[in-house]
């Protein structure tokens, strides 16, 4: 039996959700919390499977039990409760694929299918807590005016918001914009927030949506840059060893499995009008990518095309057909092929191939459907 905890300051919210879910019981039981800090308690003395929390709360609110959750709880499913999302705001949130929410006055039937899929997702490794993109969107959403203080494997940052805005940053030597655009790219960040946050002279100018595509921009660069050093030598406890010319070569599991993916990729090149493709699992992150058009770039709008790909999924089963297994998407200059690995699979994950719109739409489509099955055993 899963755990939900709903987390909201109007108890009479929490009782008709209860009372609303309650035919769910065998599927999961409803636990509530008042503020973030009775949340903070129950997620220490409970096993918590998925929480569903507002933004807006006294005594400590949304903000403060999501950085909590960054820090000792970071491998829980988050959704975000809002009455005060816009369309442009929910379109910004949804492209990065980076954070769960849903708009108030709830819809209960649609939330009891968003929480089985994330309790589907979650089970398989696929969707875990809220990344700290998603928190700065998040704060960026709510104006929020607080001082985030960031840390990941030994380093230590700050990030200063006012009013919504971020206004500065700082880490070691680095300031500013460069400075967030490093704290941005670390991996597992914990987040602690500060409520009353020091006031700072404002020295980023760049709007927040500009330094988070910046800062994937130079995360990725730098992954490109590691994927080439193959001469490199490095030490034992690298994920990549490399002997001396003539002596046996050593790949590290991972490294080897993008090689793998990208090899399957390859076959594809010949296709009339080809463009690029990728493999991305479950919540868009671009596991293995390939583009002879400069002007794509896979990374930043793998999540997009994810997103519009979960919203087939869910258009089909709501007017009583399957998942969607396949979504082509034909403009005047090309062709997106988008396909799903089953949403059984144990290894679940999408394909995408883009092509010219003069393209063999016929042979992308059946080689992606060709490599389905290979893909699925390189990441069983």
């Amino acid at each position: 039996m899963k755990n939900l905890l709903f987390v909201d300051d109007e108890k009479t919210f929490l009782l008709s959700l209860s009372e609303g879910l309650s035919t769910y019981r065998e599927d999961f039981n409803i636990l509530t919390a008042e503020d973030g800090k009775k949340a903070m308690t129950a997620l220490e003395s409970l096993p918590i499977d998925l929480v569903v929390t507002d933004l807006k709360m006294p005594v400590a609110d949304g903000f403060e039990l999501l950085a909590y959750m960054s820090k000792k709880h970071s491998h829980i499913p988050v959704m975000v409760m809002t009455a005060y999302a816009t369309p442009e705001i929910e379109k910004r949130l949804h492209s990065y694929g980076i954070v769960n929410y849903i708009e108030k006055p709830l819809n209960l039937l649609e939330l009891a299918d968003r929480i089985s899929e994330e309790l589907a997702a979650s089970s398989d490794g696929h969707i875990n807590g809220i990344t700290l993109a998603a928190f700065l969107q998040l704060m960026e959403m709510e104006k929020k005016t607080a001082t985030l203080k960031i840390a990941s494997c030994g380093k230590k940052g700050c990030l200063y918001f006012t009013k919504g805005e971020l206004t500065d940053a700082e880490t070691g030597h680095l300031s500013g914009e460069e400075a967030a655009c490093d704290i941005i790219c670390w991996d597992n960040p914990e987040i602690e927030i500060e409520r009353a946050g020091k006031k700072r002279n404002r020295s980023i100018t760049s709007t927040l949506q500009y330094i988070l595509m910046e800062a994937f921009r130079l995360k990725d660069e730098k992954a490109r840059r590691l994927k080439g050093y193959e001469a490199e030598e490095f030490n034992e406890d690298s994920e990549l060893i490399i002997d001396s010319p003539g002596q046996t070569e050593e790949i590290h599991p991972q490294k080897e499995k993008i090689m793998a993916l990208e090899h399957h990729l390859q076959g594809l090149k010949e296709i009339k009008g080809y463009k690029a493709s990728g493999v991305m699992n479950y919540t868009g992150e671009m596991l293995a990518s390939d583009s002879i058009d400069p002007n794509i770039d896979l990374t930043l709008v793998g999540a997009t095309f994810n997103d519009i790909f979960r919203s087939a999924h869910e258009a089909s089963k709501k007017i009583g057909l399957e998942a969607c297994k396949e979504t082509v998407i034909s403009t005047p200059k090309g062709i997106v092929v988008l396909r799903c690995s089953g949403v059984d699979a144990k290894s679940h994950f999408h394909l995408i191939g883009i092509m010219a719109s003069d393209g063999n739409q016929a042979l992308m489509k059946m080689q992606v459907e060709k490599m389905v099955s290979p893909i699925m055993d390189e990441l069983a």
